[in-house]
């Protein structure tokens, strides 16, 4: 079919909460498009059970919150960026609840506060364990009550249109996409494009994940000439469920929050061994000690029990967890539940500031699609449901006042340390991979084992050579198979293999353990703590200058 071309004011890509913040805080007098991959109502948003992290118990402080954040990240946090998603969570909720969401409330009618891993207070706004339901359900029926608003459905964006100008920044003009329905090509123009994509779980074997999770932001970003950091950090949830032939299932935070206990096939709780805050403890220590436990006893999971609990108590706080493991023939108020890590979390991304902005004008990343320099080496829980909605508002802002030069933003970067940059730039490859062209093309299972048995909760330095070398193989395959256009069945491989290498990239600069990215043979973390930088290859000229001058 002929392509079509629109034309728009704002072109947000990605249904979940980050998109819908930008959409639902932009003036109604812009025109909108808001490009879903499939239904607008799949999104890892949606699929979030835990809650929003925000200090409103009088007996917490933010400071007690950012404390919290950095811990977690392991030293590769950004105080700036914390402490302001941080300040900014109870006018978030606030947010919420005058757009009629309904959380959970406590005895006294006040706003009900859980416990999550790595918190030192109560302080997680939910709706039972279904909040990311909840929050989106509302949000995205307003959406489409917006008469400024266009959704493309089942729709597939292939690359960002971007202007080269001399001695200037790249710009971005929009999106091509496909309309993956009637396979129809279109050009989608706008004066400022949103990648509010969500995140990468589907390129490991197991994951929580929506089927739409398969990096495509970040690989659009980074062929248009963005900048991406810290991908290597990808949060392993330690609790999913793990029953033969069942369906990954998240089993949330919060059930650890409330008193859950971690028992190996022996009945032993084994947390207390691996750290004193026991199942309270950040989820790369709780991830990794699950996957220490399940490779002793060979691949068997572990339980997590929350049955010491009252029947009515388990059904009132997880009423979704109780109904579904239920279906699946499993009464977690009296038994156990059979649990393993599941890949569940990007905690890097497309380098950002505080208003989404990316190192090209005009392109724009909210959500985990992004690097903010909030989640650092670890996201801590709870943590990304609110920056969905501070960068959101954030950037819809910057947007409708991009006019105005009191607002405009310095380049993206500019918050991450000073050393970070200077002490990384694009590796060159200097291996040509040997590439015959009778040579089948790779299959999304084939990404997935090899992320998942060289880049898992458990990595090494030769794995992850080996990962990239591989990659970059089957790359060169898929460009030799695509040399004379794209064909539908390798849009979505393209994003994946540029997803995973950018992945591995990242990994291979980092010669050390920290937060999420555990070496076997580096096992200690190194006193510096910087940033994995990728630069785009359209950049390389300027990263040659800068290795020159410095």
């Amino acid at each position: 079919m002929t392509g079509a071309t629109y034309d728009y004011d704002v072109l947000i890509i990605g249904g979940g909460l980050a998109g819908l913040s930008v959409a639902l805080n932009l003036p109604s007098s812009r025109r909108i498009a808001l490009v879903s991959k499939l239904s607008l109502d799949i999104t890892a948003s949606g699929k979030a059970q835990g809650g929003i992290a925000a200090v409103l118990d009088p007996d917490d402080h933010t400071d007690n919150h950012i404390r919290d954040t950095l811990v977690a990240g392991a030293g590769l946090c950004i105080l700036d960026s914390v402490a302001h998603i941080v300040e900014a969570a109870p006018a978030a909720i606030d947010w919420l609840r005058r757009c009629q969401v309904e959380f959970t409330l406590g005895d006294s009618a006040q706003l009900h506060l859980t416990r999550e891993a790595g918190h030192s207070h109560r302080r997680i706004v939910h709706a039972a364990d279904r909040t990311g339901l909840a929050v989106t359900s509302v949000l995205q029926a307003q959406l489409r009550q917006r008469p400024n608003v266009d959704l493309y459905e089942h729709t597939l964006c292939v690359d960002a249109l971007i202007k080269h100008r001399d001695g200037q920044r790249p710009i971005c003009h929009g999106i091509q996409a496909v309309d993956t329905a009637s396979g129809q090509t279109l050009i989608l123009n706008a004066d400022h494009t949103i990648l509010a994509t969500g995140g990468l779980g589907q390129l490991f074997p197991y994951t929580t994940n929506p089927e739409t999770a398969t990096g495509d932001g970040q690989a659009i970003a980074w062929r248009a000439g963005c900048r991406i950091s810290n991908l290597e950090f990808v949060q392993f949830h330690p609790t999913a469920l793990a029953m033969p032939g069942v369906p990954t299932f998240l089993i949330s935070e919060a059930v650890r929050g409330e008193g859950g206990i971690l028992r190996n096939r022996e009945g032993h709780r084994f947390m207390p061994d691996y750290d004193s805050r026991a199942e309270l403890a950040p989820r790369d220590i709780v991830a990794r000690a699950v996957h220490s436990e399940i490779a002793k006893q060979q691949g068997q999971p572990v339980w997590l029990d929350i049955s010491h609990h009252s029947a009515d108590f388990i059904r009132t706080h997880f009423p979704t967890i109780e109904q579904t493991c239920r279906d699946y023939g499993l009464d977690i108020t009296r038994e156990p539940i059979p649990i393993a890590p599941a890949a569940h979390y990007s905690c890097g991304g497309v380098l950002t500031d505080l208003y989404g902005q990316t190192d090209v004008a005009g392109l724009y990343a909210v959500g985990e699609v992004a690097d903010t320099g909030l989640h650092g080496a670890n996201r801590l829980a709870s943590n990304s449901l609110l920056e969905c909605m501070v960068i959101g508002k954030n950037c819809a802002q910057a947007i409708a006042d991009h006019d105005n030069p009191a607002h405009k933003r310095r380049p993206a970067g500019d918050l991450l340390q000073s050393a970070s940059a200077a002490q990384h730039s694009l590796r060159k490859n200097t291996r040509t991979p040997c590439v015959s062209e009778d040579q089948p093309l790779p299959t999304p299972d084939d990404i997935r084992q090899l992320m998942g048995t060289k880049l898992g909760i458990l990595r090494s330095t030769s794995g992850i050579n080996q990962a990239l070398v591989q990659l970059e193989q089957w790359r060169e395959q898929l460009a030799h198979a695509c040399n004379a256009g794209y064909f539908p069945t390798a849009l979505n491989l393209r994003n994946q293999l540029d997803c995973a290498w950018l992945i591995a990239s990242c990994a291979a600069q980092r010669p050390e353990s920290r937060g999420l990215h555990a070496l076997a043979d580096y096992p200690d973390m190194l006193s510096d703590a910087s940033s994995s930088v990728v630069r785009a290859p359209v950049l390389e000229s300027e990263i040659l200058a800068e290795s020159e001058s410095g």
